[in-house]
């Protein structure tokens, strides 16, 4: 397996951990109204203002 397939592979997998981690935290950067409630972070919101 050469260096680029390596890293290719390993990029994927970030991308897929991202994806989890979105979906885990409830998080969308499109999100008109903030971030989901609940999950691992209930009680911890991000900013309110527009």
């Amino acid at each position: 397996m050469g260096r680029g397939t390596f890293f290719y592979a390993l990029w994927c997998l970030a991308v897929i951990a991202g994806f989890l981690a979105a979906g885990i935290f409830g998080y969308s950067p499109f999100a008109e109204g903030g971030r989901a409630h609940g999950g691992a972070r209930a009680g911890i919101y991000g900013p309110t203002h527009k």
